[in-house]
Formats: C-alpha cells, structure tokens, sequence
C-alpha cells in the first residue's frame, strides 16, 4: 500500500488541490467568513485566484499527509 501512494503521491495531490479550486469556483456560497488576517487577499487578487491560492495549500497538505504515511523524506 505504501508503495502504491509513493508513486500517486504527487498526482494525486494535484487532483486534490484541482478538485478543491474547482469546487470553490464553480459552486460558491452566499457569504464566506474570513479570518481578519487573510480578509484582504480576495479584495486585492480576486475571489477566482483567492480559491486556487486555497486549492494549492489544499494540495501541499496532501502532499504532506501522503509523505508522512508514506516516510518518503
């Protein structure tokens, strides 16, 4: 098992963080609540790039979650 998710360990996490941008894009909510921290990122690059930006950190932490089940390091 562990070999299997070392070979689909980096294509998987790009489906993922694909899978997750395009979710975001395609079916939005009404409102979305934001920490205080990051609720100037949408105004400035956009809801479109603001939802891929949260697609990429969804891959790397997939990609993390895959490395350290997999102790590829």
């Amino acid at each position: 098992m562990k070999n299997l998710l070392l070979k689909f360990k980096i294509p998987l996490s790009i489906i993922i963080g694909g899978y997750v941008s395009y979710l975001l894009i395609a079916y939005p909510l009404e409102s979305y609540t934001l920490p205080v921290i990051i609720m100037w990122m949408p105004d400035i690059i956009g809801w479109n790039a603001f939802f891929i930006f949260i697609g990429i950190i969804a891959s790397l932490m997939s990609w993390g979650i895959l490395s350290s089940i997999t102790d590829d390091r």
